[in-house]
């Protein structure tokens, strides 16, 4: 059978909550089950969804057709092992990181791995919308050792939802993410613990709408911007020290090293920004 007829999800965060809330509305006939560990999470999901099924581990989803994992970065390995273990259906990651994760999975035919960007900086299910989800990409990271028509099976089904697929290198992935999200968020925590030694008086009165717009991707989930960063160490890296690079450009045009630069400078810079007005806070 194609179209799978009950999937499970694992952690109902921001982005588990809003595909299962997408599951329920837009393919009312399968069932869902879930299993999280915190029982607000679990309060607020079954007030939005009263028909989802609760497990209390990863093994009990065993008779899904498609598993869907919405967790930690760094329990995606171990939780896929045990449903790959306790199943026969398809395994599916939602991690923002890809390379590490796909690499250590390589050897499980039925682990396919995946990331929507639609995340956001707030941890939990409270403010999970489905419409996130098909406002923006799902990336496929398929290994050597998927099956091609499992891989098409996990895309026609996403695309049923309203989601729009693509595929990618898992490498490749990591490398673009890096810099359009992940050194973003590394940026804003560097900015905001610089603008943590100020005092907290000043800083209150002369913070400006720009001050706050940087500073708020330093989100308090911490521990998952964590693991990415660990997890995505070496892109990141690389792009940072591309960063810092033209950081010390601008700086030492506006220093005077190179006099009537920095206007220019600036102005590619802007031109960058005005094609990437409007889009998406992909996570």
């Amino acid at each position: 059978m194609d179209a799978p007829k009950r999937i499970g999800i694992v952690g109902t965060g921001l982005i588990g909550a809003a595909f299962a809330a997408l599951v329920a509305r837009r393919a009312p006939g399968v069932t869902i089950e879930a299993v999280e560990p915190k029982g607000s999470y679990r309060e607020a999901v079954g007030a939005r969804l009263p028909n989802l099924r609760w497990q209390h581990c990863a093994s009990e989803l065993d008779r899904c057709d498609m598993v869907f994992l919405a967790c930690p970065p760094d329990t995606v390995v171990p939780v896929a092992r045990q449903v790959l273990e306790a199943g026969k259906g398809l395994v599916v990651d939602f991690a923002s990181t890809k390379g590490r994760i796909v690499a250590d999975l390589s050897d499980a035919p039925r682990f396919i791995g995946a990331h929507p960007l639609a995340g956001g900086n707030r941890p939990g299910p409270f403010r999970a919308e489905p419409d996130a989800l098909t406002a923006a990409k799902v990336v496929l990271t398929p290994h050597d050792g998927n099956d091609e028509a499992d891989v098409e099976r996990v895309e026609r089904f996403l695309a049923s939802l309203g989601c729009t697929v693509v595929r990618i290198d898992a490498t490749a992935h990591d490398t673009l993410l890096a810099r359009t999200s992940h050194l973003p968020h590394l940026l804003a925590y560097g900015y905001a613990g610089l603008l943590a030694r100020m005092d907290e008086g000043e800083l209150g009165a002369f913070a400006s709408r720009s001050t706050r717009e940087i500073s708020r991707f330093a989100s308090l989930n911490t521990r998952m911007w964590a693991q990415i960063f660990d997890q995505n160490a070496e892109a990141v890296s690389s792009a940072l020290d591309e960063l810092i690079v033209e950081l010390m450009d601008l700086r030492n045009a506006f220093a005077g090293a190179r006099a009537g630069r920095v206007e220019p400078s600036l102005a590619d810079a802007a031109r960058i920004s005005e094609i990437l007005n409007g889009s998406n806070d992909d996570d």
